[in-house]
């Protein structure tokens, strides 16, 4: 209407002024500018206005499992839960880029290209190969699986995107330059600095961020900037670009309107005019403005559009038909002047093209503006006011804790075959290692619907079996190889005992003592000598002798087991006895044999040694006369206790336990929430698209699955519940519900060498506490289960621990493992928080340990996997164990998290996904170590690497020693160790990774890890230095070594001749180490990652290294 208005205003003055001729040119000019639309009000012309770069990035985002196991995903099994076949995503691909050199495609998943490569025709390979050399596919983050970021472990994180790598880089020569997480929910920094720029990323792309913070960064144009991750640290140097995806609206896809997969319900592009239904003007309109409303939310002059979502691209021609006519038409009319202008007047026209997310990273570097530096990270994460996904920082603690144990053990393993192999010829390629069954399921556990704990049942049934499957494989592997390299170790045939934490072990409980002798291997997979405690099974309480290898008495106890009904077959009894300076990277053996004499086993070396106490009660220690507390010692560190077995002091300092749960939100549960609960009636579930940034109550959108099935997404968050992802107590201020305890049910047990209080919490936790001589820590290990849901309630459990400590509002979590980030209550660093749920939106993951501090006293919990955790209140630390509910969450899975001990039974139409049997008893450990004031960092450093790496044990019997033959005799096989120097590494330094290269004989992956930050130790956290040549196995000679990116995939000099580097308005330089190497000595600072692939020389090395 106002440019009709103008016009006539126009045509009136030109007839005044009687200039007709000239009125009359300028009418037709005009009207032709009008009718295209093409008009400007304002001051500026559109010839001087930047074009408007729109990057279409064609993609697949494939769930390595989810709501069907991987295999199923890959062949479109199982199509009742969920249409997806990956097979015919990448076959279908293949000749739809072949048709036209302009069209690009991105893929992420390896886990799944590796399987469908493997399958193809040597031609088929060979046309592969020639797109990823044009570059029409490329790949993006490249890893073994899209992994989670909030439960994962780095080591984890590293060793999957370590093995897409390798197929990559031995496959195509291809190293990717771009990190893309587009689905986790909520990014660490330890994925921003360690996982994107040191694996040679120059951006990193995610599509979830906390919907205020998304709401606010679109209003402000802050959707792309720098992440400078670990700033205290690197500084600068591990700057890296990220941005979001999804038109920044909350995911990955398309903008609405533009799904043109075979499941989508969009209108197609209909651009032949002498058919009926011809679109092609408003489909062109609609982009064009979806082009601009994204440009006016971001800086620069490029935008991407993700076109793609979950498993599509079946039918790949039918997306790449679609968009090519929307980037013929949207350029057509660009040219002609027929798409309307700007209405932000930013920019003087639209480009459309075909890209990727290199492409775009290029693109963005070349716009050459200055950008904002985040220093934190994006956790926890909520989609609206009431739904706070902190919830799957616990799902499937049982998952959790078998992806820890199998990563560990994958170390393990890796070193092992590193020094075993030599001489002989390495795997061919990474697929083919004898570790390859492992290192393929632990990889694809990282997938952030696995280990999260968020995917189906079955499906997670299936991540464990493949676990089990690989640590077996590889556990095969490992007992022949350390018969190999430990002297005097022929001939045994050393078994892994998986169940040693519920007291479960085939060859140590079937040792016949009388015939036999146990032969116990403790391998150290750390870098550094240890001490540590080993646990040993038995059907019989003894009593026993204990030799180590040179025939010396080893001081043991053995107790009564906890496990009876946690466990099928649990041993009866178990032994202890610490295994002492076990090698860097090496094994030391000992022997069980049996005492002579009866009775029960000695506590400690000699038939002389005292026995241990009796189980002693609390009520019959009062009724001797004993003054509580309870009161246990060792080695220095003194624990009292309730009457009751709950911990009252460590120390000195007074922490007092207890255990308790939340009730789970159910909106079905008029009685759980009551009128007050909630303050409005739940709302019905709804159509995703309502959703409105920035407005109260609306959810963001999030999974839309492939039928368009969106009536699984909530309406109005306050009909939120709590489930696999979500967690959220009944009332948002609910108090913790205190699970009482009884005097009458404590227990101690005094040792030669351990102590154990044990107590129960109601009547579905128990706990055992243990004090090791020679060790600082408090050992927590607690039984969970069955959590009763018989009352129709889920319940979330938690252990807490207050302290007297003056942490006020502030406490600090681990990063996936390496760096601590400061936590304060209600606070976002980057926004101002509006609060809705100051339990759940004050939960963080804890991958390692949680700790408070003042300037007196540091409080330190450590975990045995991924848990959620808090300190709600000053000097207090909560730890959730354990969920069970019966509600699901609307986040897609479509099942409530209720693991049960027979599973679960088929899904409709072949069952009624019905669970069997009981809850699920779970089994943990947490450690309590106590500090000085600002200690807590450096407590927890001091004990993370104990706790994801323990002692792999390894048992084997033996014939019994001979008759007549000395009282210690025969020794056990001698140790070993992979490290060739006698000079330890420096305390704060740890080589984390110790394995073969595939392809390359005599050649070795080295990583160097600094163990601690800046500041949290006056002298651990200084900068280190290392001599490579004299870490390597015993007899190796370095013949030369280069510096690698983090997953060993191209040299670090080449990574930093390309790199970009990014403007900001701040500028953080920190030393590196690499400033200090000469010759062979390479220096690491504080949180400093270095990989290295060390060439030796020849192929020699002493397999008979005692030590």
């Amino acid at each position: 209407f106002g440019r009709l208005f103008a016009y006539i205003c126009f045509c009136f003055l030109f007839y005044i002024m009687k200039c007709h001729l000239l009125a009359l040119l300028f009418v037709i000019l005009y009207s032709a500018s009008f009718i295209e639309g093409r008009v400007h009000t304002d001051d500026k012309d559109s010839s001087s206005l930047p074009i408007l770069s729109v990057h279409l990035v064609p993609h697949t985002h494939d769930d390595v499992g989810w709501l069907k196991t991987v295999d199923q995903y890959f062949y479109g099994a199982n199509n009742t839960i969920q249409h997806a076949n990956v097979q015919m995503v990448l076959s279908t691909l293949i000749p739809s880029l072949e048709a036209d050199p302009s069209r690009k495609f991105t893929y992420v998943e390896q886990a799944f290209f590796t399987r469908w490569w493997n399958q193809q025709t040597e031609n088929m390979q060979q046309r592969v190969k020639k797109l990823v050399k044009s570059g029409q596919l490329s790949f993006a983050n490249g890893g073994w699986c899209m992994h989670d970021e909030a439960a994962t472990h780095f080591m984890g994180m590293m060793d999957q995107t370590t093995l897409g790598h390798s197929f990559l880089s031995e496959t195509f020569g291809y190293a990717p330059t771009v990190g893309w997480q587009i689905d986790p929910f909520g990014h660490s920094s330890t994925q921003a600095g360690l996982l994107s720029s040191g694996a040679g990323f120059d951006a990193l792309y995610f599509g979830r961020i906390d919907y205020q913070d998304l709401a606010l960064r679109r209003s402000q144009r802050r959707v792309e900037g720098v992440w400078r991750a670990g700033a205290d640290s690197a500084g600068d140097n591990a700057d890296v670009f990220w941005g979001l995806t999804g038109s920044y609206g909350g995911n990955y896809g398309p903008p609405e309107g533009f799904c043109f997969d075979n499941f989508c319900s969009d209108e197609p592009m209909m651009d032949d005019p002498d058919l009926e239904g011809y679109n092609v003007g408003e489909k062109v309109a609609a982009f064009a403005a979806a082009a601009y409303e994204q440009a006016n939310e971001a800086r620069g002059t490029h935008i991407m559009m993700t076109m793609g979502s979950d498993f599509q691209y079946e039918n790949s021609e039918v997306w790449f038909r679609n968009l090519d006519s929307v980037i013929r038409n949207t350029n057509e009319y660009n040219d002609k002047g027929k798409i309307e202008e700007d209405p932000h007047g930013r920019f003087g026209g639209i480009k459309v093209f075909y890209s990727n997310p290199e492409l775009y990273t290029a693109a963005k570097h070349e716009d050459d503006l200055t950008w904002e530096v985040k220093t934190d990270d994006f956790f926890p994460y909520s989609d609206c006011e009431q739904c706070f996904w902190t919830g799957y920082f616990t799902s499937r603690a049982s998952l959790k804790r078998l992806e820890r144990y199998g990563s560990s053990f994958l170390q393990a393993a890796r070193q092992v075959e590193a020094v075993s192999s030599l001489g002989s010829s390495p795997p061919s390629s990474t697929m083919s290692s004898p570790n390859h069954a492992l290192d393929s399921a632990v990889g694809v556990a990282q997938h952030h619907d696995g280990v999260s704990g968020t995917a189906k049942q079955h499906v997670a049934d299936d991540y464990a079996l493949r676990i089990d499957k690989g640590v077996k494989a590889s556990a095969s592997y490992v007992s022949d190889a350390v018969g190999r390299l430990a002297p005097g170790a022929q001939g045994l045939d050393f078994e892994l005992c998986q169940g040693l934490n519920v007291s479960v072990c085939g060859t140590s409980q079937g040792a016949d003592f009388d015939t036999e002798r146990l032969v116990v291997g403790a391998y150290n997979s750390l870098s550094h000598e240890r001490d540590a405690y080993v646990s040993v099974p038995l059907e019989e309480e003894g009593p026993y002798k204990v030799y180590d290898a040179n025939g010396d008495e080893v001081e043991h106890d053995v107790f009564e087991a906890d496990d009876k009904g946690v466990a099928e077959g649990s041993a009866p009894y178990v032994m202890r006895f610490r295994a002492t300076g076990v090698k860097p990277m090496g094994g030391k053996f000992y022997t069980v044999a049996k005492a002579a004499g009866g009775g029960p086993s000695s506590a400690g070396a000699g038939a002389g040694a005292p026995k241990p106490r009796p189980a002693e009660t609390a009520e019959s220690r009062s009724l001797r006369g004993s003054e509580p507390p309870l009161t246990a010692t060792r080695g220095g560190l003194t624990v009292t206790f309730t009457p009751a077995g709950a911990i009252s002091s460590v120390a000195g300092l007074p922490v007092a336990q207890s255990w308790g749960y939340y009730t789970s939100f159910d909106s079905s549960n008029a009685d759980l929430l009551g009128s007050s609960a909630v303050g409005v009636e739940p709302q019905p579930q709804g159509d995703y698209l309502s959703w409105t940034p920035g407005v109260p109550g609306t959810c963001l959108p999030g999974y839309l699955d492939m039928e368009g099935a969106e009536d699984r997404w909530l309406r109005d968050s306050d009909g939120q519940n709590s489930g696999a992802y979500i967690f959220r107590p009944s009332r948002k201020d609910e108090r913790l519900n205190i699970l009482e305890q009884s005097e009458s049910k404590v227990t101690v047990v005094e040792g030669a060498l351990v102590t154990e209080v044990k107590a129960e919490f109601g009547e579905w936790v128990k706990q055992t506490t243990r004090l090791y001589e020679g060790e600082d820590y408090v050992e927590v290990e607690w039984t969970v289960g069955p959590i009763p849901i018989d009352d129709g309630v889920g319940k979330e459990l938690v252990a807490r621990f207050d302290a007297d400590v003056a942490s006020a509002d502030t406490f600090y979590t681990d990063s996936n493992g390496r760096e601590f980030l400061e936590r304060k209550v209600d606070y976002r660093p980057t926004w101002d928080l509006d609060v809705y749920q100051p339990i759940a939106g004050n939960y963080y993951p804890v991958n390692a340990a949680i700790y408070v501090e003042d300037d007196s006293a540091s409080l330190t919990v450590l975990t045995d996997r991924t848990q959620g955790g808090a300190s709600l209140e000053a000097g207090q630390v909560e730890v959730m164990v354990q969920r069970r509910l019966v509600a699901d969450d609307s986040r897609g899975v479509g099942e409530p998290l209720n693991e049960t001990t027979e599973g679960v039974t088929p899904y409709p139409p072949y069952g009624e996904a019905e669970r069997r049997g009981e809850g699920v008893i779970i089994k943990g450990t947490h450690r309590i170590v106590v500090g000085k004031g600002g200690e807590g960092a450096k407590k927890a450093r001091e004990n993370m690497e104990d706790m994801f790496s323990p002692l792999v044990q390894l048992f084997a019997t033996a014939p019994s020693a001979p008759a007549g033959a000395g009282a210690g005799a025969p020794a056990p096989p001698k140790g070993f160790t992979a490290m060739g120097s006698s000079k330890p590494l420096p305390p704060q330094v740890s080589m984390v990774t110790l394995s073969a290269v595939s392809s390359e004989p005599g050649t070795y992956l080295v990583r160097l890890a600094h163990q601690y930050g800046a500041g949290e130790d006056p002298e651990l956290s200084l900068p280190a230095d290392v001599d490579l040549s004299t870490v390597l196995p015993g007899g190796m000679e370095m013949a030369k070594f280069v510096e690698t990116t983090l997953t060993g995939n191209q040299k670090w000099s080449d990574w930093e001749a390309k790199r970009l580097h990014w403007k900001t308005a701040a500028a953080d330089p920190k030393p590196s180490g690499r400033e200090r190497d000469e010759g062979t000595v390479v220096g690491l600072e504080p949180m400093e990652i270095r990989t290295f692939k060390v060439k030796i020389k020849g192929e020699k090395w002493g397999t008979e290294v005692a030590v």
